[in-house]
């Protein structure tokens, strides 16, 4: 066992480390790359970024805040999706080693115990598979980001690669969807910043009301706010 078990350790770590570090380095590579292209942008961009992965900022209020700023609909959404998918990768592929983490160890513990909570309420999820988790994404519900569908996705047996393309889906379906939306109710309002602060307001309410009404939540809300 001795040296058979000295070699395949570091082979291990290597390959963890590599599942860790490398869906890391996503995030400052994407900030990198917005300072490229979108030099102006940037700033707001990676600050998004930022209200989006800490919670309890959801993109039903970062994606209308964004669009009402005046920023493009396709960059807002191609944004949060990227979070969301880097998020997932992260958890996905690292889901025991994120559990073991002092501090990240805790509060994904509670996304998981918000994640059984929710398959126990809605068993049909479980049915629907990738499916399942494709819509999870989609709709702006309490813990539906690209964390918290990874979580259910663990917990419902998919694997990783499927996880990660599904959750991937819905993430950029829900963000479109919510960038066209945020335009198009800008246009017909015709801007403005008191116009823009009612979009806003009324955008967070109706992402209060899918979370509360879309899949049916019959149980208490769920105390963990990760998008």
């Amino acid at each position: 066992m001795g040296e058979g078990g000295q070699r395949n350790i570091p082979i291990d770590l290597q390959g963890r480390a590599g599942r860790l570090i490398l869906p890391l380095l996503l995030y400052p590579l994407y900030a990198l790359a917005l300072y490229v292209l979108f030099p102006d942008e940037a700033t707001l961009y990676i600050g998004l970024m930022a209200a989006y992965i800490a919670p309890p900022v959801g993109r039903e209020a970062l994606i209308p805040m964004a669009v009402v700023l005046g920023q493009p609909w396709w960059l807002t959404a191609l944004t949060c999706t990227y979070v969301d998918v880097v998020g997932c990768l992260i958890v996905a592929l690292n889901f025991d080693l994120v559990l073991a983490l002092p501090r990240v160890g805790p509060k994904l513990a509670s996304v998981v115990r918000t994640g059984e909570a929710l398959l126990e309420r809605r068993p049909w999820l479980r049915g629907l598979s990738y499916a399942g988790i494709v819509l999870f994404t989609t709709l702006p519900m309490m813990g539906s980001g690209g964390i918290g569908g990874a979580v259910v996705g663990r917990l419902m047996g998919l694997d990783e690669r499927g996880l990660i393309c599904c959750v991937g889906l819905g993430a950029a379906i829900g963000a479109t969807l919510l960038a066209l939306g945020a335009t198009f109710a800008v246009s017909l309002a015709g801007g403005g910043v008191i116009v823009g602060i009612a979009l806003l307001l009324v955008f967070v309410t109706v992402g209060y009301l899918l979370r509360r009404v879309a899949l049916l939540d019959k149980g208490p809300t769920p105390t963990y706010k990760e998008r």
